[in-house]
């Protein structure tokens, strides 16, 4: 039996930004690296996404000045993978 667990993009966007990853890459799920992490979750790791523009936790207004295309998401979409796929999931955006 396998555990599954919701993350959402916003969580792995502030990571890949706290670890100076995608730092040239936008956050939009068209072109940028929420197309990344959705093509990583559901094509690589068989995840599935659960929740399209969910407001992200630290976007209060349109002014929070870390709210921008190349920093933090405003919206995000939200997903749901395997526990045991953590790690592989970690190790894909390392590379990043």
């Amino acid at each position: 039996m396998s555990t599954k667990i919701k993350i959402g993009a916003d969580e792995l966007i502030l990571w890949l930004r706290k670890n100076q990853k995608a730092t040239n890459i936008p956050n939009d799920e068209i072109n940028g690296v929420g197309r990344k992490i959705h093509d990583l979750i559901v094509n690589e790791l068989g995840g599935i996404k659960i929740i399209n523009n969910h407001p992200s936790y630290w976007a209060n207004s349109n002014d929070d000045r870390n709210i921008e295309k190349l920093n933090l998401p405003k919206t995000s979409a939200q997903y749901e993978v395997e526990s045991k796929k953590i790690g592989q999931l970690y190790e894909s955006l390392n590379s990043w």
